[in-house]
């Protein structure tokens, strides 16, 4: 279930009933990051309108509720467009409308369940959607490739399966480049990214975890080793249905690329990832120099305290003896 904080929850929403439920038409507020309601009057809310989110729209007649959750009249606008920035949808929404989040290019993240199969069709044009939370509490089903097939830039997407586990999963950017062969007269596709790989790798609607991890390859060939980095560790740390010889394939890589994973950690100010390089048995001597010396230059005083003592524990400099 997803949590929300009740001081997210927008302080007015505008919605109609249905024979379904509750359709949710518009919010008004303060805050472009939101949490929606699971239920109105008692009502579950199971679908967003088209265009709810959109910028620019002009709203049909709809009912109001009033949350009471900061809510100034005087200083509420219409929440949509470009001051969308995170979505917590309900946990039984099972429509999007068409447009739903037309051109809320400062949506950056959003939080769902495996309710949601399918979405309307443009829901994500002219989004920068980069992080996906999703909540499985059915299945394996949802609507991920959906969404993703809207975004050609790179996505952060958690799993959450119940008792099961989560795993930590990174969609890399792809776009499609037309390219013209002016001697032959020819217009042919280039396809630029490992992303597009990545996208096929669900069958009825389902993630094939193993066909994702075979497609490492094309990563590590397409892609900067930061990026690698990332994609491998995040496997790494959070192994749900993760083969042994996936799990080699990564580790090789990590190992052979220490600095992109340490500037990868650094960058994110992932204290806990440095350490996982630590429990995980990665570390060199050279890596930790690298780290230490990034971590001092970039100011991150928490990050070099725990590099410093991560070097003490694993390469202690002998006690100098004096002979008389």
């Amino acid at each position: 279930m997803i949590e929300k904080d009740q001081g997210q929850i927008c302080p007015e929403i505008h919605y109609q009933k249905t024979e379904k439920g509750i359709l949710i038409t518009g919010c008004y507020g303060m805050d472009g990051g939101v949490a929606l309601p699971d239920e109105i009057e008692g009502i579950r809310v199971n679908g967003i309108g088209d265009y709810t989110f959109a910028e620019n729209q002009q709203e049909e007649e709809s009912l109001v509720l009033k949350t009471g959750q900061g809510f100034s009249k005087s200083e509420s606008v219409r929440i949509g467009g470009s001051m969308v920035t995170e979505i917590r949808l309900p946990s039984q929404v099972t429509e999007i409308g068409r447009y739903a989040f037309y051109r809320c290019r400062n949506l950056k993240k959003l939080v769902l369940t495996d309710s949601l199969l399918e979405i309307g069709g443009g829901a994500f044009t002219g989004c920068n959607l980069s992080e996906v939370e999703l909540h499985f509490q059915r299945g394996e089903r949802s609507c991920l490739k959906s969404i993703l097939d809207e975004m050609r830039f790179a996505i952060r997407v958690k799993l959450f399966y119940s008792e099961e586990g989560m795993a930590s999963l990174l969609f890399p950017e792809h776009y499609e480049e037309a390219v013209e062969n002016t001697p032959a007269r020819i217009l042919f596709t280039q396809h630029h990214g490992a992303g597009g790989y990545y996208r096929q790798c669900f069958y009825d609607r389902k993630l094939d975890f193993k066909k994702y991890d075979e497609l490492f390859f094309h990563t590590v060939v397409q892609e900067k080793p930061k990026i690698v980095a990332e994609l491998a560790l995040n496997r790494l740390r959070y192994p749900f249905r993760l083969t042994s010889n996936a799990r080699e394939g990564y580790e090789t890589y990590v190992r052979e690329h220490l600095e992109a994973a340490v500037d990868y950690f650094i960058g994110q100010e992932d204290v806990e990832g440095l350490r996982f390089l630590g429990t995980g048995g990665y570390w060199t001597e050279a890596a930790l120099n690298y780290g230490i010396s990034a971590a001092a230059e970039r100011k991150e005083t928490e990050i070099l305290s725990v590099l410093m003592d991560e070097k003490h524990k694993k390469f202690p400099r002998g006690r100098k003896k004096f002979e008389l």
